[in-house]
């Protein structure tokens, strides 16, 4: 999964979505940290692309998706929209 987002619009509220955001993807679901940064290089293709990126490995597609639909994500999904700009959510499956 990486979400990406262009423009924070309130740093507070961001912060309060972080924690139970990690706890749901990362413990729960077991998702695994693989790149986080505020410094994402904008190669000038697509629209919407932030410098914001968090990038998460999940053991399949499906538990991914499974994670991002979970009731609990979805409880505090807004909290990451409202405090966000020019964002998107993707799941990429993992080359074999």
């Amino acid at each position: 999964m990486i979400i990406n987002y262009g423009e924070v619009l309130d740093e507070d509220q961001l912060a309060g979505y972080r924690v139970p955001a990690a706890e749901i993807l990362m413990e729960k679901f077991g998702g695994k940290s693989v790149a986080f940064t505020n410094k994402t290089v904008n190669l000038g293709e697509g629209h919407g692309a932030g410098i914001h990126t968090v990038a998460i490995e999940f053991e399949s597609v499906e538990v991914a998706q499974a994670a991002y639909e979970s009731d609990e994500y979805q409880d505090i999904l807004g909290q990451r929209l409202a405090s966000t700009r020019s964002g998107f959510a993707i799941v990429i499956k993992k080359r074999d």
